[in-house]
Formats: C-alpha cells, sequence, structure tokens
C-alpha cells in the first residue's frame, strides 16, 4: 500500500536507548488516537526473539520474522513505532522518521539509574 493510500499516517520514533522514544511515543499516541507499537514488547509477543547474545547481554531478534508479522499493521497506517534501530524497516512502511538525540552526560545518567 502506497503512503497516500492510507487513512492515517505511520511515524517512526528512533534513537539511542535512553533517549525519550517510548516517553514521546505514547504522548504523541495519546494527543493523536495513532497506535503505538513498541517493537520490543512486539518482538517478545509475537515470538520474534532469537537465542541470548552474552556479549550485549540481550536476546537476538529476528528481523525477517518481525517484519512478516508487522507488515499487515502497516499497509493502513495510524502507527507510530518505537525502536532503537530503524536500518531494517521498510522506507514505504512511514510517512516521517523522528530521530532523538540528547546531551551525552544526560543520557548516561539516565542509563546507569
Amino acid at each position: 500500500m502506497s503512503n497516500s493510500q492510507r487513512s492515517s499516517p505511520n511515524i517512526l520514533i528512533t534513537g539511542t536507548p535512553g533517549v525519550g522514544k517510548s516517553t514521546l511515543a505514547m504522548q504523541l499516541a495519546e494527543k493523536t488516537g495513532l497506535e503505538w507499537l513498541e517493537v520490543s514488547r512486539l518482538a517478545q509477543q509475537l515470538g520474534c526473539l532469537q537465542e541470548y547474545d552474552e556479549v550485549y547481554q540481550c536476546p537476538v531478534l529476528d528481523e525477517d520474522k518481525l517484519l512478516d508479522n508487522m507488515e499487515f499493521m502497516m499497509g493502513p497506517g495510524g502507527k507510530i513505532v518505537d525502536y532503537h534501530g530503524c536500518d531494517f524497516f521498510p522506507e514505504r512502511w512511514f510517512d516521517i522518521v523522528f530521530v532523538l538525540r540528547t546531551n551525552n552526560t544526560l543520557l548516561y545518567d539516565r542509563l546507569t539509574n
């Protein structure tokens, strides 16, 4: 489905962990009525997590499985996608992308808390 055929826009909010993606996505969803898709939670619910990576201390995301599951959700529009990466999502899914940043000192303090 092309962007012009959607009933509402799809938005991607991305950036380093701790910059405020989820806070912004939640507030935007409340104000607009768009549906907030928190990709980390969605991947867990859909069984898109593979083995555990001991080096990075997190599960490995099966990107292909996640994209297959999300394809039908994205077509009609009206989604706010919240994830720290953006390179594997199809560009056609989104009408706008926001990349959040913050001061490194503030980010360090957030992540250590």
